[in-house]
């Protein structure tokens, strides 16, 4: 048996023991065992890939075990039951309320009006006095979901499958683009990736999976599909709109005009009384605040929509950098727009960075990778929460949640820079040669 299988072996028992110990006890999140679990994940997740990485060329009963164990560490976390302090009730009554002829954008669940529509889980939801924040590609899915069964479980189990397609759409674009296809599992085995879909059912896991499609189908050409992908991405949340600049000259016209159309039918669906669908989002950027310092800092001296527009404005940035500098398959070019983005955002809670965890496979993205574990600390709040404490992470936490990516960043961008002058410091002696 080769190194590879090796540490796939010893990863997966270590990462499968891991997530049964959370399904078994169901320990909160922000609980000490509940770090000691993502712990014990993020461990594996390391074995596993610097196993592949110790290879030349590993073997692909390595990768067949890999993608197999993959899916045994996420089978626990289907079973439990869901909580009403969950994400997932409020999805599951947004969909019910359309399949009763109500606009989701109009109604709020704590409204007398609405007790028909609940059921003692809906009716605990935390969010139920507030309306709801998700675009009208969300709404179109918890719609679907609900059509086919209305419970949470169902609601968890169908973001799964998107989860599980965005490993067979990387898998296919790895192999599309040459590179190794056991890149694929740096997305299958992170243990935010598994926390947040398998374990709590974010919608990102929604969004992560049109992204990823939107770039696979862009590498094939397939302009049509990647501009369709695209557009529910982005009308599922918000944070894929800074990667427009990608897809300059990259699409036909028409097939660009045809996504613009299809955005536009998206929300003129949920549009009523002249009032485009935007639900809580403006109150979110207003009011509610969370890991997001850059967001705090700019509108302390600006106000909270020029802190807003300034997200919007630095993601597009370095999506216009990366659309003159990078090819369409260089997934630094995908993950750094969105993830600039996102930490001047006024929210930053783990599950954002889904959208981000398909791009996660090249040095470039390696300071994202390693935000992805450093987030997860933030979890202590939940359990600071229940001992009264304040909806707010820790400054020293914080701080060091964003001084390793940074610091990662900062010497990987020294290292390019050091290289760079050495290939330069090495043409110009023979430059000189040859003209002498």
């Amino acid at each position: 048996m080769n190194s590879s299988t090796l540490s796939v072996a010893a990863g997966g028992a270590l990462f499968l023991a891991s997530t049964l110990t959370l399904a078994i006890t169901q320990t909160p999140l922000g609980s000490p065992l509940f770090f000691a679990c993502a712990a014990a994940a993020t461990v594996a997740y390391i074995v596993v890939l610097r196993g592949f990485w110790r290879e030349h060329v590993p073997s692909r009963r390595a990768f067949v075990l890999a993608l197999l164990m993959s899916l045994a560490i996420r089978a626990p976390l289907v079973g439990p039951r869901v909580n009403s302090d969950s994400d997932m009730v409020r999805y599951l009554w947004d969909g019910r309320v359309q399949t009763l002829g109500y606009s989701p954008y109009e109604v709020i669940p704590a409204d007398p009006a609405m007790a028909a529509t609940h059921t003692d889980e809906t009716r605990r939801m935390p969010s139920a006095r507030t309306r709801t924040p998700y675009p009208p590609g969300a709404q179109l899915f918890f719609r679907l979901v609900v059509s086919l069964h209305d419970s949470t479980r169902t609601m968890k189990v169908a973001l799964l499958a998107c989860d599980l397609m965005t490993i067979l759409i990387l898998w296919r674009w790895l192999v599309h683009t040459g590179r190794p296809e056991w890149l694929a599992m740096t997305y299958a085995w992170n243990p935010l990736v598994v926390l947040e879909i398998a374990h709590s059912g974010h919608l990102d896991a929604l969004g992560a999976m049109w992204i990823a499609a939107s770039a696979y189908w862009l590498a094939r050409r397939r302009t049509a599909l990647a501009s369709v992908a695209y557009v529910f991405a982005v009308a599922t949340k918000l944070l894929p709109v800074v990667l427009l600049p990608l897809y300059w000259r990259r699409v036909r016209v028409r097939d660009a005009a045809s996504g613009a159309v299809l955005l536009a039918l998206l929300y003129l669906t949920y549009t009523r009384h002249g009032t485009l669908p935007f639900g809580n989002v403006p109150n979110v950027v207003d009011h509610i605040r969370f890991n997001g310092p850059l967001f705090r800092m700019i509108a302390g001296f600006s106000t909270s929509q020029v802190a807003a527009l300034s997200a919007v404005g630095l993601g597009f940035g370095v999506a216009v950098w990366a659309r003159r500098r990078l090819d369409s398959n260089n997934p630094a070019a995908w993950a750094w727009p969105m993830a600039v983005a996102l930490a001047a955002a006024p929210v930053i809670y783990p599950w954002y960075l889904l959208y981000l965890t398909p791009f996660l496979f090249s040095v470039a993205t390696l300071p994202i990778a390693v935000w992805t574990i450093t987030v997860i600390p933030t979890y202590i709040v939940w359990e600071l929460a229940t001992l009264g404490a304040r909806w707010v992470v820790p400054v020293a936490l914080m701080g060091w949640e964003y001084a390793i990516p940074v610091g990662i960043a900062i010497y990987l961008a020294w290292r390019a820079y050091a290289l760079a002058g050495a290939k330069r410091s090495e043409v110009r002696p023979a430059e000189t040669s040859g003209t002498s």
